[in-house]
């Protein structure tokens, strides 16, 4: 509470779109309904966290954010230096599978520097019109002449490393010692790529016919359906991704803030609210009596289980935490080769 008795507002950092939505409706509006608190939402689009939360990170300034709702990978490097909150001695993280314990924090403010609340899967989003008869049932689709210019990927190449490295001819467990057949890949997709970039605005680029292929997330899959659009979602036989997001508090807030975040992801993380939360977004919830989602059950090319990696290319959050910014590096390099090589490039 304030010094006036008041709730103080919980400020989350949160996503636009499906993701934006699903966090208001099943975590934000019951956690103030349950507890009087209030909660603003501060949007964010990519990836990589804002700069005005780094700076306050680095210089001990008071965070612009009581709860982070991000990727892994920038959560674990901030975890790794202490710059997170411990969120040990919450009753709720007994009742988590392990998958949403991090691994290899390093970290010496607790066993529980943040945690990860679902797991997510990237699938490949296509224009139903141009794929009447059946699916996409590979990811070779992407190499078709007649999507040239009308392949999205994730700035960066985010996500789609293990699936470029399948077909490039490698293995997925070989990541990341040899990359080779994940950049011969690349280099083969480079024209076919006409969008790097995340969701938001994607629908009228999917609508106007200038894309016709896009690795997305699911979440994203499922708003652009949501949206009226004309598409659909596969997973190729040669399988699919995952990724685990996660909440965290940064370091520097007052006791008030800190308790009141706690407060929020407990929320999170419980029975039903994952239940509702991890529907809405179509995911795999952490928590081991919560429902799992009925598109999740029932599709055949998607794990119903968070202990199942069954037709996953599978790399650990750790893993991608430590090498994610120099394959985006990389990634960023060889598409720029290989384009520079197209004829009146």
């Amino acid at each position: 509470m304030t010094s006036d008795g008041s709730a103080p507002d919980v400020r989350v950092m949160t996503w636009a779109g499906g993701w934006g939505h699903a966090l208001r409706n099943a975590v934000s509006a019951s956690f103030s309904e349950r507890t009087g608190y209030g909660v603003s939402h501060h949007t964010h689009v990519g990836l990589r966290l804002p700069v005005e939360l780094e700076i306050a990170l680095e210089t001990g300034a008071p965070p612009p954010f009581d709860v982070v709702w991000s990727n892994s990978g920038p959560a674990l490097r901030m975890a790794r230096r202490g710059l997170t909150e411990a969120l040990d001695g919450l009753s709720e993280l007994e009742e988590l599978h392990p998958r949403a314990r991090p691994e290899g924090c390093g970290d010496t403010r607790g066993s529980w520097p943040l945690v990860y609340t679902y797991v997510v899967f990237y699938v490949l989003v296509y224009r139903r019109s141009l794929f009447a008869q059946s699916a996409p049932s590979t990811w070779e689709v992407l190499l078709d002449d007649r999507h040239q210019g009308k392949v999205a990927l994730y700035p960066g190449g985010n996500g789609f490393y293990p699936i470029a490295q399948r077909m490039g001819g490698g293995a997925h467990l070989d990541i990341p010692e040899k990359m080779d057949p994940c950049w011969d890949f690349l280099r083969r997709l480079a024209p076919q790529i006409g969008t790097l970039d995340y969701s938001i605005g994607m629908g009228e680029l999917l609508r106007r016919g200038d894309l016709d292929l896009c690795f997305r997330a699911l979440t994203n899959a499922l708003a652009f359906r949501r949206e009226g659009l004309d598409v659909d979602f596969a997973t190729p036989s040669e399988g699919i991704t995952d990724t685990l997001d996660c909440m965290w508090i940064p370091r520097g807030l007052s006791e008030e803030r800190v308790a009141a975040a706690r407060r929020y992801i407990a929320h999170a993380i419980s029975r039903d609210v994952q239940s509702q939360w991890c529907d809405g977004l179509g995911a795999l919830p952490v928590h081991r009596a919560a429902t799992v989602p009925r598109l999740l059950r029932e599709h055949p090319g998607l794990p119903g289980d968070v202990s199942s990696l069954d037709g996953v290319l599978h790399l650990s959050e750790s893993l991608k935490a430590d090498h994610q910014e120099r394959w985006e590096a990389e990634f960023d390099r060889v598409l720029a080769g290989a384009r520079s090589l197209e004829p009146n490039a």
